[in-house]
């Protein structure tokens, strides 16, 4: 019996279990994406970054979303051509150029949005009923815990490197 058990495989840490929840969640979303109006994934980013925040610098985009500003940059000229991006002048500089979703950009965030919901009640089915509040309430948990390590880490970088120790 002492065998068995020593031979039995450990728990993956908890490190390793979100690495792989969010390794194949991110799979899902990008297969899910593309087949909604042809969008792609660096696209999806950029329109939910752009709807979460509203209008905001190229520079600021770039460091929402974590891209060289040079590949943010043709992202987002990708997304003006197309229609889904508009250039804003701002209220405060008139030197400084804002970045906001046009209406085409906010229809197709609504349907990336509805895409990537059902995707989320799909995973749901898969899941007993019973425990759909237990697993609600552990998002929640660690949706929080995330965002405190985010602000954390936002508040340590160094001015005009854009990185941050782990």
């Amino acid at each position: 019996m002492e065998k068995m058990e020593a031979m039995a495989p450990h728990s993956p840490s908890i490190g390793t279990l979100l690495r792989e929840v969010a390794r194949l969640h991110v799979q899902l979303q990008r297969s899910c994406v593309t087949y909604c109006g042809g969008t792609t994934t660096t696209q999806c980013t950029m329109l939910t970054e752009l709807g979460r925040s509203g209008p905001v610098t190229l520079a600021d985009l770039s460091h929402r979303v974590g891209f060289d500003k040079s590949w943010t940059s043709r992202a987002v000229e990708h997304l003006i051509h197309d229609g889904l991006v508009e250039k804003v002048a701002s209220t405060h500089d008139r030197r400084t150029v804002q970045l906001s979703l046009s209406p085409a950009g906010e229809k197709r965030l609504n349907d990336l949005n509805d895409t990537l919901n059902a995707l989320a009640e799909q995973t749901c089915d898969h899941i007993p009923g019973a425990q759909h509040e237990m697993v609600r309430a552990s998002l929640e948990l660690l949706q929080q815990a995330l965002l405190t390590l985010t602000n954390e880490a936002t508040a340590q970088e160094v001015p005009g490197e854009g990185g941050t120790t782990c």
